[in-house]
């Protein structure tokens, strides 16, 4: 049996002297619509209605600033919006009270089921919706293009998130929450119970544990703002090294010499990386080492088969023991102990120790080594080394020479390029520090709990360890800890399957909609990883491109989730091409109960009109007369004819 859905929809909204041409307008929506297009020219309050209904769902705090851009004029003193919705077949109302005069607001929820008249100061949706619908989740939905370059910015981290949300991942992080308050009850029950300065012991053990989990906390944003900076001046050096090469291709005097130099670097980079790894390997094998220990190693071989070793040895040992008072259990050794031990000592005669050393034995005859192996791979790495050296100089003398020839770019290139080596150094070192967890790293460098995140890590299970002990809840702690630990096993797990599901589906959607370019998510991370044929990561995509990967994500993402969502969208297919709009306009209206999108004239072309056919489609403009007073019409016609006095009203 599936989970029920909560369905949301949106039956209308209302201005009130709010700016553009929207100024006292009433949108009101048939129930039985599924689609509603709505035309409103560049500069008529597109945008601002995608602000007002997202803080009508999610209750945003408005800044003072934000206030006094939605007055109508300087005569107005108070405005409203009012936005009315069907929650599970029941209606609501919002209303985003405006001061303009105070640069305030405020909000009321008017519900049918409310008993004190319907109407409440305040904002009141229902609890489970008031968990899913946060600012950052509500633009999945309420969407704008910036949203489609978001969702593939690892610093932004709306994919997780996202998914977290919408699939009530985040119910697994308020359960260790629960979990957490009953270890913190169990602890201050015991400590309730203990004498004064034993309180007092708990209390001082409980802030070692305070500072500790603090101090971990801070080392990790320090690690993730260390490992970001890193990435972002990685990704400049690559550019700058790409620059710099541009400049000296762009340069007929120098270009010659230059691409010689990167062939001779990339070949020598290419023999470096293999006698590495033969020299290595070398290194390994006694017998390529030296020809000296070639010799010994062949001359033991000589030896242990000439006296027997270890065979003769361990066969000593069987008698001396035999012949002892004692045995070395401390037990007397007498006639019949003696007979056993003789006569059971064939038995241990180190038959695993005699075939090892068979074994070596043979390997060193057999071997081809002549000993100097290694020798040569190391003579000839250091050959090639000294040499890439030398390329090195003599790209940085071809530079000095650009450079000197008056490319003032390049200086700046350079500069710039060594900066950021030195800090790149720096952060490699810092991160280093902040995650070795080699015990002699950890001594040369003198690192400690306050600077090293598994040493902190220790240490806050040492004050775990301490304050549940000293609080008698070590047992209750314990179990605490395992239902925590499967906790995070269940919600990492089911984040993953969610990942891997909604990264099916929405390349699915992809191969329908960038047909000119094998577009993919290769890996759904903080960030939409993407990736095309022959090139793993992608970054560089078009504006309509990133706006096809939204939407193949978005669709993909909402359409088995647990809630029952429309999808509002301003200008869905300005930055699309006509096929690509005409794909979108096939796969996105099928897959949502409710769609509202904003659109200008010029997208009727390949999107609105895919529409034209369809039943329960609603179709209203809105615009802005010669006397800017703000005027609305219902139709197929008007939408359609809608369209030589766009650039007037639109001004």
């Amino acid at each position: 049996m599936g989970m029920r859905q909560m369905e949301l929809r949106v039956l209308g909204w209302r201005y009130q002297n709010i700016r553009g041409g929207i100024r006292d307008v009433t949108v009101t929506l048939d129930e039985g619509s599924r689609w509603t297009l709505l035309q409103m020219p560049n500069g008529t309050g597109k945008t601002t209605t995608m602000t007002l209904m997202r803080a009508a769902l999610t209750g945003a705090d408005l800044t003072v600033e934000e206030i006094a851009g939605l007055r109508a004029d300087d005569e107005a003193e108070t405005g409203l919006f009012e936005l009315r919705l069907l929650i599970d077949d029941k209606p609501y109302r919002i209303e985003l009270q405006l001061d303009f005069v105070g640069r305030r607001h405020s909000y009321r929820t008017t519900r049918a089921q409310l008993q004190s008249g319907g109407s409440e100061e305040g904002w009141h949706l229902p609890a489970t919706l008031r968990r899913l619908l946060t600012p950052d989740f509500t633009r999945l939905f309420v969407f704008d293009g910036e949203f489609a370059k978001d969702i593939r910015s690892e610093s932004k981290d709306r994919t997780t998130k996202s998914i977290r949300t919408l699939y009530r991942l985040d119910q697994l992080d308020t359960l260790k929450g629960e979990i957490s308050k009953l270890v913190v009850a169990e602890q201050e029950r015991a400590a309730a119970i203990t004498s004064a300065k034993e309180r007092k012991g708990v209390t001082r053990l409980s802030n070692a544990l305070d500072e500790a989990e603090e101090t971990l906390d801070g080392l990790k944003r320090t690690l993730n703002g260390h490992r970001a900076e890193k990435t972002k001046l990685d990704k400049r050096q690559a550019e700058i090294f790409g620059r710099i090469a541009d400049r000296t291709a762009q340069d007929e005097k120098f270009a010659t010499r230059r691409a010689q130099l990167d062939a001779r670097m990339t070949t020598l980079g290419l023999r470096i990386a293999e006698l590495s790894t033969d020299s290595l390997g070398a290194m390994r094998s006694p017998a390529k080492v030296s020809s000296a220990l070639l010799d010994r190693l062949r001359g033991l071989g000589t030896r242990l088969t000439t006296l027997q070793l270890p065979k003769t040895i361990s066969k000593e040992f069987f008698n001396e023991l035999a012949h002892a008072k004692e045995c070395v259990c401390a037990r007397g050794i007498g006639p019949d102990q003696r007979d056993a031990i003789l006569n059971g000592a064939a038995k241990y005669l180190a038959e695993d120790q005699i075939t090892i050393i068979n074994r070596m034995k043979s390997a060193v005859r057999e071997s081809d080594a002549t000993g100097s192996e290694f020798a040569e791979l190391a003579s000839e790495l250091k050959r090639n080394l000294r040499e890439r050296r030398s390329v090195e100089q003599q790209m940085e003398q071809l530079q000095q020479e650009q450079i000197d020839a008056g490319d003032d770019q390049l200086r700046q290139l350079l500069f710039e390029q060594k900066g950021n080596e030195l800090r790149l150094v720096d952060l490699t070192k810092e991160i280093s520090w902040l995650t070795t967890t080699d015990k002699l790293t950890q001594i040369l460098e003198q690192l400690d709990w306050s600077d090293n995140i598994a040493l902190c890590k220790a240490e806050v299970e040492t004050c775990k360890r301490r304050l549940a002990t000293a609080t008698q809840t070590m047992a209750f702690m314990k179990a605490a800890e395992s239902i925590g630990g499967l906790v995070d096993a269940v919600a990492a797990q089911a984040l993953e399957n969610l990942r891997e599901s909604v990264r099916e589906a929405t390349n699915a959607k992809l191969a329908r909609l960038v047909k000119g370019e094998p577009l993919r998510v290769a890996r759904i991370g903080t960030a939409l990883e993407l990736s095309s044929n022959g090139v793993a990561v992608k970054t560089g995509v078009s504006e309509g491109q990133s706006l096809a990967v939204a939407y193949a994500f978005i669709t993909s993402l909402l359409s088995a989730a647990p809630y029952r969502l429309p999808f509002i969208v301003d200008s869905p297919a300005v930055s699309l091409d006509t096929r690509v709009r005409r794909e979108v306009g096939d796969v996105i209206p099928e897959l949502f109960e409710q769609m509202i999108m904003f659109v200008i004239s010029s997208e009727k072309d390949g999107f609105a009109d895919a529409f034209y056919p369809r039943d329960d489609v609603r179709y209203l403009t809105i615009w802005k007369d010669e006397g800017d007073a703000s005027q609305m019409r219902e139709g197929l016609d008007e939408f359609r004819r809608f369209h030589a006095n766009e650039k007037v009203t639109a001004e």
